[in-house]
């Protein structure tokens, strides 16, 4: 049943983030902002490209003083689950007000309070500079994730006012927004702040120790000197002359050969995430908090476009898989890429074995883990794939294709217009739905047992939705692969 909603944006959470203060932790505010009716600034970050649509994604207002959040609420004289969106973006970029993630229809759709939230990102989010200026510059490299935390303490202290319940907050987001969500899994400041979580392509092996944030520092202030700025300037520099320091680091490729196509992260420090997502589930730090999680069977396509990847001969491959798997183990990796390939009527070539084994181990083995780590420690979960592809065949089901079912704001050209779009909108929310309300994605129509049980899934596929099974072969062979190799990304 539809309901109307009401939406209030640009809500600020948080005390000013003035200049002189824009690497000190945020702290909630103590009162409503009066500012309800218009989006608020986001966070200030570089022009982003989109693949799928060839064209870059349109900018909003920028302003460091981002710290707003965006709520979509039925209204009613009750209290409704309240569901918390994390932007993703690679830690670089996105904002909780982009038209995709609109939480209008999925707020009526699903009788929820939805809650977006802006946060500082990369070098004002994720930089860690506490150490390189000997404590002059306080950042600690987890800024934005602290700003994530203060929202979530704002909410605590004020969702009621909009019709939310505070005793049952889930959040969700897709990509750096799912990481977040996991270092907020091993968090103890945050993770008696929400009840359930909902990890969509991200989970627990993307971090930085403080000896990689250091090294990110020390390149970025290397960045800085050529440009003729220096480390004791950053403070008092305005965000365009940040932005065009981070868009010198960000171009250099030693920058990505050095650190991954993740260089900004959560960083691994006592104060905020004292240890590694993956070994803090694994422990039962966040064995509360039931969680569902899930990867579409394409996320690498869209990377691939993105970074104008061509894998052009069998050689070529193969030095890109030895990077991540043992040399005696190339050929039975690609056998089973290649059945899995066939399995979903792929194109076998070398770009697309290649962006089969990165889905692996960048997003599949990572959820995996997340979710065994979870059941093992005596916690609950659930997990999904999303299978739907597009009718642009070089990305198949792709990297955020599950961010317009969930939100109800399809793409014709991208998701395509058959009846099965909508039914996927109306099965992924009801799902969405059920474990927001109840703390399990099953509904009377669709029956979803935890992910314990046989290793069991739910397969969003491109013509029907069933459950499925985990392949004991597949796990096998991930297994041997470090959790410190997975955290490489």
């Amino acid at each position: 049943m539809q309901v109307n909603v009401q939406q209030f944006l640009g809500v600020g959470y948080s005390t000013s983030i003035a200049e002189q203060q824009r690497w000190e932790p945020s702290k909630a505010r103590d009162r409503l902002s009066k500012e309800i009716e218009k989006i608020g600034p986001i966070a200030p970050q570089l022009p982003s490209f989109n693949p799928v649509s060839m064209s870059p994604h349109k900018s909003l207002r920028q302003n460091e003083e981002c710290l707003n959040l965006n709520i979509s609420t039925p209204m009613r004289n009750e209290k409704l689950p309240v569901m918390v969106w994390i932007h993703g973006g690679g830690f670089q970029s996105g904002s909780a007000s982009l038209p995709e993630y609109d939480g209008k229809k999925l707020a009526s759709a699903a009788n929820v309070v939805v809650v977006s939230i802006n946060y500082r990102l990369a070098c004002l989010g994720f930089l860690r500079l506490c150490d390189i200026s000997h404590g002059v510059i306080p950042s600690t490299g987890n800024e934005g994730l602290g700003d994530q935390i203060t929202a979530l303490n704002w909410i605590q202290n004020n969702i009621h006012h909009f019709g939310g319940d505070k005793n049952n907050i889930t959040l969700f987001g897709e990509s750096a927004g799912a990481m977040s969500i996991a270092s907020l899994l091993a968090s103890p400041v945050a993770n008696k702040l929400f009840h359930k979580a909902i990890l969509q392509s991200g989970a627990g092996h993307t971090y930085s120790s403080v000896e990689k944030a250091n090294k990110v520092a020390d390149e970025f202030i290397n960045s800085a000197n050529q440009l003729g700025f220096t480390l004791e300037q950053l403070p008092s520099l305005n965000s365009d002359a940040l932005l065009s320091i981070q868009a010198h680091f960000l171009a250099r490729p030693d920058v990505y050969q050095k650190f991954g196509i993740l260089p900004f992260t959560p960083v691994i420090e006592s104060q905020l995430l004292p240890q590694p997502p993956h070994e803090a589930i694994a422990q039962g730090k966040a064995k509360h908090i039931t969680l569902m999680a899930g990867t579409n069977t394409d996320e690498w396509t869209y990377f691939a476009a993105l970074l104008q990847q061509n894998m052009a001969s069998k050689t070529a491959l193969n030095d890109s898989i030895s990077q991540l798997v043992d040399a005696n183990d190339i050929d039975k990796c690609l056998t089973q890429i290649d059945e899995q390939l066939n399995g979903r009527n792929r194109p076998i070539n070398y770009q697309n074995q290649l962006s089969e084994m990165y889905r692996e181990f960048w997003f599949t083995e990572p959820c995996h883990r997340l979710l065994d780590n979870q059941i093992k420690a005596g916690g609950r979960a659930f997990r999904y794939k999303l299978g739907r592809r597009s009718p642009i065949e070089q990305f198949g089901c792709t990297h955020a294709a599950d961010i317009g079912f969930v939100f109800d704001i399809t793409d014709a050209h991208f998701h395509g217009q058959e009846p099965r779009v909508s039914q996927l909108v109306n099965e992924i929310q009801t799902s969405w739905a059920a474990f927001a309300h109840n703390g399990s994605p099953a509904t009377a129509e669709s029956p979803w047992p935890s992910y314990d049980e046989n290793l069991c899934f739910m397969m969003f596929d491109h013509e029907q939705s069933y459950l499925a099974e985990h392949s004991l072969n597949v796990i096998d062979f991930w297994s041997r692969v470090s959790d410190q190799k997975l955290a490489s990304f």
